[in-house]
């Protein structure tokens, strides 16, 4: 057999995406003590260890937009994410890895009733140590927090896996998978290791858009993150009043430029300079809910709303709105405080639809 290194595989799976590098290291982790609790042998524990380090290597062949997507996968998006199983076996399939390592990476994404993919296939003839991989890889998913989704406490997600037994997973090994990782505390990570400057710039082609604020798809998350915290802060929403008689006058490109200068004057007058591709460092790193910096979205075509962990001075809110009138661009301002103006986002939401008359997304 070929040698194998797992650092190779993390290391390499860690540069196309932070998440799953962890993701792949708790796996792993809960897969070898659920396999221990059932009698493997140590060449049975090493192949699972094998197929569990190599389970998500196709991921690399899976673009950036769809990979590295802060939010959930339409349908057809999905579809292309599918294919890092297929895409992974040919990666690694003339390596000289065993062959029930192989298994794992293969049949990882079936279900026991045979509602997976890529084959369909059901109950036994799904590899042993892919079923078992299936249930550490599934339990890791539920109980990791995303930017898209909250975490599911442990005794929830051990729940989910008994409710899910005989469909999605072996119901023979589930109760097994259950006590063990009953037992269990969530393994430690090590910090991503990340080249700060090249991560800006490669995760701001899919968290910003063109006016340099975060895009939108994240401010439900991260506002909904804010209040579940629990600490004061501020929210204030921008609306540019006459963008529509802008790009009828002058074009589209003149619009395009107010909304740029727009999230300029807020970064310069309210947020102190902080550089927005510091925050999405943060987003991966700690993710959204320890974001200490203010953090500033396109909310809407024409509003750009901004989450701060502190209340700016009047003053500074004002400044922004001066400073656009000066280069001909109206602007309007709503400022909203947690918990004394809001406490849920619905409220947020009914807010901002009230101040821009438009009707709220949800």
């Amino acid at each position: 057999m070929t040698f194998f290194s797992h650092e190779f595989f993390t290391r390499l799976l860690g540069l196309r995406d932070a998440y799953t590098k962890g993701h792949t290291e708790r796996g792993v982790a809960y897969a070898l003590a659920i396999g221990r609790a059932l009698g493997l042998t140590e060449e049975e524990l090493r192949e699972l260890e094998i197929g569990g380090y190599i389970h998500d290597i196709g991921k690399i062949a899976i673009p950036d937009v769809i990979l590295l997507k802060p939010s959930r996968l339409t349908e057809r998006e999905y579809e292309v994410m599918k294919l890092h199983v297929q895409l992974g076996y040919e990666l690694v399939r003339d390596m000289g890895l065993p062959q029930r390592s192989l298994e794992v990476l293969l049949y990882h994404q079936e279900k026991y009733d045979g509602s997976g993919y890529p084959f369909g296939k059901r109950g036994t003839d799904i590899p042993l140590l892919a079923r078992i991989y299936t249930i550490a890889d599934s339990f890791e998913a539920m109980t990791a927090r995303r930017i898209y989704k909250r975490s599911k406490p442990w005794n929830v997600a051990l729940k989910e896996l008994e409710e899910l037994a005989g469909s999605h997973f072996d119901p023979e090994i589930v109760p097994k998978a259950v006590e063990v990782l009953s037992g269990l505390e969530s393994p430690r990570t090590p910090p991503l290791e990340l080249d700060a400057e090249i991560e800006k710039i490669r995760w701001s082609f899919y968290y910003l858009d063109f006016t340099g604020a975060i895009k939108g798809d994240l401010f439900l998350p991260t506002l909904e993150a804010f209040i579940e915290k629990g600490d004061p802060f501020c929210f204030t929403t921008f609306d540019i009043e006459n963008l529509f008689e802008i790009n009828r006058k002058y074009g589209w490109e003149r619009g395009n430029e107010a909304l740029t200068k727009l999230v300029e004057a807020i970064n310069i007058q309210c947020c102190g300079m902080h550089d927005i591709r510091d925050v999405i460092i943060k987003l991966m790193e700690r993710d959204i809910i320890d974001i200490t910096s203010p953090v500033i979205f396109r909310i809407g075509g024409d509003e750009i709303g901004v989450i701060a962990p502190y209340i700016p001075p009047p003053e500074k809110v004002l400044s922004v709105a001066k400073v656009m009138e000066e280069s001909g661009v109206k602007v309007k301002y709503l400022q909203l405080h947690f918990p004394n103006s809001f406490k849920t986002v619905q409220d947020v939401l009914h807010m901002i639809a009230q101040f821009t008359r438009k009707p709220p997304w949800i």
